[in-house]
């Protein structure tokens, strides 16, 4: 397992960043594919279509890319936050949140995640996949990508990657890369930012009930999970994404132990959208006396057609992120007591609305 740091010479980053400002001022010309690249491009194409269904498809899809390429690490942490997407969804319908949500707010708010996980992993996965072929093959195929509407910034990202293998530059560029890219093709519409704005988005947040958390233990011997992660704010600011998205990578992979345990928890635990996949003893996906319930994902929102969002090139309207490389760091911390405070806050106010509209 290696460390989160970015390693590359200064003069590296220098190479780097001359590329990465060529290819904003002068967008890549239009490839010539051969039948076989073409062939290729159809085949990625169809294998991201089909497991960008739903969340259950998506995150199961990010784990095992991750076990065939773990050098690969934001496939990992894309594992773990496409989870926690899954956990806020059925949140929609659980018994601590649910009752205070109208049908029309839970389907808004639903349409908005879902939106977003989807958009991510249609523009992310393509690029897993075309990395996977070039390591096959054992040559460099990004000058492919624009073929998958991925921005221009990524090419000499993946080039450079492929050269030279610094895990850590690659992971602080694909998160600036999704985020920019969700902020300019989603979160810049009135439409999509409005149930963000509105008392209840606003209220979970302050509460906070935006968790991201990794189920993790902190000794072999230990029965149940604890939960590291962070307490998510400012989802409408992109700078304040992406250093979360920084902050979440560097407590992923700073401690081993706990990396090795985080990914445990991955592998054993198939994700079902219930937060008894990783706390059984506290939520139940079916109606309880004792426990909070957290249904399954797919009884609650069976699969839909998302709504793809029109596409264009972030980079060509934010312009260069300078010193998107800059690492974050976060202290690793047990935060079981207080997460689980924050999402089950609600509680008493959700049974008094469900009694209420009996």
């Amino acid at each position: 397992m290696t460390r989160p740091e970015n390693s590359l010479a200064a003069a590296e980053i220098a190479e780097l960043y001359a590329e990465l400002k060529h290819f904003y001022t002068e967008p890549p010309s239009p490839v010539i594919t051969s039948a076989d690249e073409r062939a290729l491009i159809q085949s990625i194409r169809g294998r991201t279509s089909e497991r960008n269904r739903t969340n259950l498809t998506r995150t199961s899809a990010y784990l095992e890319f991750h076990c065939a390429c773990p050098e690969i690490h934001w496939a990992l942490l894309a594992h773990l936050v496409s989870r926690n997407g899954g956990y806020s969804m059925t949140d929609l319908h659980a018994s601590h949140i649910g009752p205070l949500l109208k049908k029309s707010e839970k389907e808004e708010l639903f349409r908005l995640l879902e939106t977003i996980n989807a958009s991510i992993f249609a523009d992310a996965y393509p690029q897993l996949l075309l990395y996977e072929e070039s390591k096959k093959r054992g040559r460099d195929l990004s000058y492919l990508l624009p073929a998958f509407r991925v921005s221009s910034f990524m090419i000499p990202i993946w080039t450079a990657f492929f050269k030279r293998g610094n895990r850590g530059l690659l992971t602080a560029a694909l998160i600036t890369n999704e985020q920019s890219m969700i902020e300019v093709n989603m979160l810049s519409e009135p439409e999509t930012i409005q149930p963000l704005l509105k008392p209840k988005f606003i209220l979970q947040e302050k509460l906070g009930l935006t968790y991201v958390l990794f189920p993790y233990k902190k000794r072999k011997t230990q029965k149940k999970f604890s939960v590291t992660g962070l307490s998510v704010s400012g989802f409408q600011s992109l700078d304040e994404r992406i250093h979360t998205g920084k902050r979440l990578y560097h407590l992923l992979y700073s401690k081993p132990a706990a990396h090795q345990s985080i990914l445990s928890f991955c592998k054993q635990h198939a994700h079902t959208g219930s937060r008894a996949d990783y706390w059984p003893h506290l939520f139940s996906t079916e109606e309880s006396a004792v426990k909070a319930v957290s249904p399954y994902l797919e009884t609650v929102w069976p699969e839909k057609q998302w709504m793809k969002p029109a596409a264009s090139d972030w980079y060509k309207k934010l312009g260069f992120p300078e010193g998107f490389e800059t690492p974050e760091r976060a202290v690793l911390k047990d935060l079981s007591h207080e997460a689980l405070s924050s999402i089950l806050s609600l509680a008493p106010l959700s049974a008094l609305s469900k009694k209420w509209n009996r």
